[in-house]
């Protein structure tokens, strides 16, 4: 008894049928394609180039003022890298909320949650996109250091210590992290660009200036005033009770407002 294996080939007059969308929806988007376009999304946009631009002119601002302003002893790797590190913590969360609120604020939500339905898997490529950018911002900074480092033996007589220590590069680089993190978090949870910037802005800080001048504030503001935690993390000088206090802040400061976030993208009309 034998089988026969009949193969089916399309007639001379008969096209292959092109794939549906019902076809083209069963393919899920890779997720580091997904990533990808909204890492040009933040780069692409005018605001967003302005944005980074601003980055990199304050970073150059503070290496300058350092390099003018201070002792040749003080002209170091490290002290140059961490004087540009506070135009980053300050500017690049801004690049998050452009990008988390960029879908609501031009109207293209529609179209984006058609080509990919899952939101939550949008709103993380959102996040991976401007941490990666972060990064990228935070090894150019470290690069610009090291070349004003020569500059400032050679101009200045400087010390031209190249020691960074791996707690405080490792510190940095989370501080930043988290900031950016936050950006997008409180994007997310407005989905107005002008409202979240200035809570990201002013909550914060007005945060800080209570815990600073109400001495009943002063015990509280210890656990969640991100600020001030993130001081010794930026200094690369953590121990117990002080990662426990920045994890209670980032908690209410970062976690809350993303959680929310993305409840609310998850329900709110693309329409």
């Amino acid at each position: 008894m034998s089988t026969e294996t009949t193969t089916l080939r399309p007639s001379a007059g008969i096209t292959a049928r092109e794939p549906s969308l019902a076809d083209v929806a069963a393919r899920p988007v890779p997720f580091a394609r997904l990533a990808r376009v909204e890492l040009r999304k933040q780069l692409d946009t005018r605001a967003g180039a302005w944005l980074l631009t601003a980055v990199v002119l304050v970073n150059a601002g503070f290496i300058a003022l350092l390099l003018f302003v201070a002792e040749p002893s003080a002209l170091t790797w490290r002290e140059l890298t961490l004087a540009s590190s506070w135009g980053q913590l300050l500017l690049l969360p801004l690049v998050g909320i452009l990008a988390a609120t960029s879908e609501w604020s031009q109207r293209t939500a529609l179209t984006t949650f058609a080509l990919e339905p899952r939101r939550t898997r949008v709103n993380a490529a959102k996040l991976v996109s401007a941490l990666v950018l972060g990064l990228a911002v935070m090894v150019l900074a470290l690069a610009s250091g090291a070349v004003l480092n020569v500059v400032g033996i050679l101009w200045r007589g400087g010390d031209g210590s190249w020691a960074m220590e791996w707690p405080l590069l490792g510190g940095m680089a989370l501080a930043l992290l988290l900031a950016v993190t936050q950006g997008v978090a409180f994007g997310l949870a407005l989905l107005s660009t002008p409202a979240a910037i200035v809570a990201y802005l002013a909550l914060p800080t007005l945060w800080s200036i209570l815990g600073m001048t109400v001495a009943a504030l002063r015990g509280p503001a210890q656990w969640l005033d991100l600020n001030t935690t993130m001081l010794p993390l930026m200094e690369g000088q953590m121990n117990g009770t002080q990662w426990a206090q920045l994890g209670t802040a980032v908690a209410v400061w970062v976690l809350v407002p993303l959680a929310l976030g993305l409840w609310r993208t998850a329900r709110r009309d693309a329409a």
